[in-house]
């Protein structure tokens, strides 16, 4: 008996093998949560390169982030200027398999209010959202092409997702009384074009650098004689600089995020940008002019 049984355990196919878990990195919050949603209940381990607490825009290598390059298989990347510094740390990592994923290849992009390189900021918008992550479905299928139905599904469900809540925001603001707006910096400009609501003005001289007393004294002129009254910023910017537009310009500031700091979570992006909607919204959706 135990000669059969094991003339019989020898003639069995022996058991597939899990498929090794695909190390996907990337460098932005949004990203996380869209690569997250993508992976579902596939084998992909999704990893933040940068620490949460840090925006890009002002983020510096550490060796320890480095570090979270070494292993990869795949890396998310920005790729017109919100993440240039992560070409340095993949070459110190010695990582030289590492497929890197410009998420921003074919996506239409606007140029910055004040000139220069393209506004690299086209992750905050839904449609911008949708895009990349088929982006990535398609890049990640060409690696696991057994994966490829999964992938699919999971895009497909997120995408309803993402739909959804833009056609709520938009539906809202069809007949909205004010389309022109101020924001803190450039960052808005993709989300508010796909709201059709027009960026009359931008605070910010550059991306993270604050208004000098002249620039600020013009920004005050725009806003009286354009009759501009709504100023949407973020919790980083200095509060004394937007009480100043608030008493001197007779605007009203409404803080929305950047997702670009905080815990990296698969529903943060939905979380973030619906809550953006809903400032949106109840600034400009349902009032009655002066």
């Amino acid at each position: 008996m135990k000669t059969w049984a094991l003339l019989l355990a020898l003639a069995l196919p022996l058991p597939a093998q899990a498929a090794a878990p695909l190390k996907v990195g990337v460098t932005l919050h949004p990203y996380y949560s869209w690569a997250q949603n993508l992976a579902g209940e596939l084998p992909i381990e999704v990893r933040a390169v940068l620490p949460g607490d840090v925006d890009a825009g002002s983020y510096q290598p550490r060796p320890e982030d480095i570090k979270r390059l070494i292993d990869l298989d795949v890396l998310v990347i920005n790729g017109i200027g919100h993440d240039d510094f992560i070409h340095d740390m993949v070459k110190a990592s010695g990582n030289t398999r590492v497929q890197i994923i410009n998420l921003n290849e074919g996506v239409p992009l606007i140029g910055n209010r004040r000139g220069g390189a393209v506004n690299s900021h086209t992750f905050i918008s839904f449609t911008n959202a949708i895009q990349q992550t088929y982006t990535l479905e398609k890049a990640i299928g060409r690696l696991r092409p057994e994966w490829a139905p999964a992938l699919r599904k999971n895009a497909s469900a997120y995408a309803q997702r993402l739909r959804a809540i833009k056609q709520k925001g938009t539906a809202a603001l069809v007949n909205a009384p004010e389309t022109r707006v101020v924001t803190v910096h450039d960052g808005y400009s993709y989300l508010m074009q796909e709201l059709g609501l027009e960026v009359a003005a931008v605070v910010e001289p550059a991306h993270g650098l604050v208004p000098s007393a002249a620039e600020l004294q013009g920004l005050i002129e725009v806003l009286k004689k354009e009759k501009l009254r709504h100023v949407f910023g973020e919790e980083s910017f200095p509060k004394p600089l937007l009480k100043v537009l608030e008493d001197a310009a007779g605007a009203k500031v409404h803080v929305i995020s950047h997702v670009a700091t905080g815990p990296y979570t698969a529903p943060k992006f939905e979380q973030e940008m619906e809550h953006n909607l809903s400032v949106i919204i109840q600034a400009l959706g349902h009032q009655d002019r002066p």
